[in-house]
């Protein structure tokens, strides 16, 4: 992966070239982006200009076997950690997991947390980042680079360890070994040890602007102009969520589908349907069902926008748009604010592995009593 491969963040890219310029690299980034964002790429990409062997002022070289080796994630000084799941062997770690990983990167850089656990085969586990993880890392810190440059350690979506391998790895921030370069990717900082946090080079990973990203799907993707920027529309600058509308991802189709299911379902108040349609979603993964109410989030926001905005700077597909132009009555004033923190609590508690069965069936009778809340103005309660 190299710099010119990743659209946008320009100013990111010159900060990070310009302290290597000047010898003034930290040892330990963050990088703060949305989950799909460029921030792995851009980790991959530092990673590779960091171990270049004939870099220039604006990116890795691409060619020579330092970057090679870096572009397959074979180098012997580049060690990824992610979360993994348990199922492969006692005390799962990354480099259990390694090869589901490499072809991962090589399929998609840009790729979510919920695509690598589809890549994985698994979505009713959660991933999570162990303090063996922490214990290997410890191991591999003590020998020297071995091939005399920089040795880079990428942790993606570090919100995943466990306290002990927050802790372990705190401890190797501290005290950092020779020409070790840390870079954590995260999409929720506030998740991470403050401790840890005060020790990383804070970098903002932003979307990338739609003129940009328009014009990557285009060239990179080959698709037609009209399609691109539309798709850039879209997904609000995530690349990763754009490559899943042009591929269209099942999984977003079946999130729409059932979206739409349910919210009629509630709506009309078939309790004995709705039943039926809880039994079907807790057979879903874990991970599987977050997505989905990460989906009801964007939906209720749309018919917000819809309600309370100009409709055209609505982000839904054309099918979404006619389902939210019959939804967005629903969803009002007096009932929007309670509707949402309704569903990040659902989320929550699926995150904190909570029965999903008794999660969602909660969700549903709350929501069958909140879209029938009249919508009531001041004027009209006077």
């Amino acid at each position: 992966m190299q710099f010119k491969d990743i659209p946008s963040n320009v100013r990111v890219k010159s900060q990070l070239l310009h302290a290597v310029e000047n010898n003034r690299l930290s040892h330990a980034h963050l990088f703060t982006g949305e989950d799909g964002s460029s921030s792995l790429a851009m980790a991959l990409a530092f990673a590779q200009y960091l171990m270049c062997e004939n870099k220039t002022a604006s990116d890795s070289c691409g060619v020579c076997p330092a970057c090679l080796k870096s572009e397959k994630l074979i180098h012997p000084d580049l060690h990824c950690v992610f979360p993994v799941i348990t199922g492969k062997g006692t005390n799962p770690v990354s480099d259990h997991f390694i090869e589901e990983w490499r072809g991962a990167i090589a399929s998609n850089p840009f790729m979510s947390e919920e695509e690598w656990y589809l890549n994985l085969g698994d979505t009713n586990k959660q991933g999570f980042i162990s303090v063996y993880e922490a214990n290997e890392l410890s191991k591999k810190t003590v020998l020297k680079p071995y091939e005399n440059s920089y040795r880079v350690i990428i942790v993606w979506h570090a919100e995943k360890m466990h306290n002990p391998a927050a802790n372990k790895l705190l401890k190797l921030l501290e005290e950092p070994p020779e020409k070790t370069i840390f870079i954590l990717l995260t999409s929720s900082s506030e998740n991470l040890l403050e401790t840890i946090v005060s020790r990383l080079q804070n970098t903002t990973i932003e979307p990338c602007d739609e003129n940009n990203l328009t014009k990557y799907l285009m060239e990179i993707e080959g698709v037609e102009e009209k399609t691109a920027s539309e798709i850039s529309h879209l997904s609000s600058g995530s690349i990763g969520q754009a490559l899943k509308l042009i591929k269209g991802s099942e999984l977003l189709e079946q999130n729409t589908e059932e979206f739409q299911n349910w919210m009629r379902m509630c709506y009309k108040a078939r309790i004995i349907e709705l039943t039926s349609w809880v039994d079907m979603i807790n057979r879903w993964g874990r991970e599987q069902q977050k997505g989905f109410l990460h989906y009801a989030l964007h939906m209720v926001r749309e018919s917000l926008v819809r309600n309370f905005a100009d409709s055209s700077i609505q982000k839904v597909r054309e099918e979404e748009e006619q389902f939210t132009k019959n939804f967005a009555p629903f969803i009002h004033q007096n009932n929007a604010i309670e509707i949402i923190e309704e569903i990040e609590l659902a989320h929550k508690h699926i995150s904190r592995n909570g029965s999903s069965k008794f999660i969602f069936m909660d969700l549903t009778l709350k929501m069958v009593v909140l879209l029938h809340v009249k919508n009531l103005t001041l004027q009209e309660t006077n």
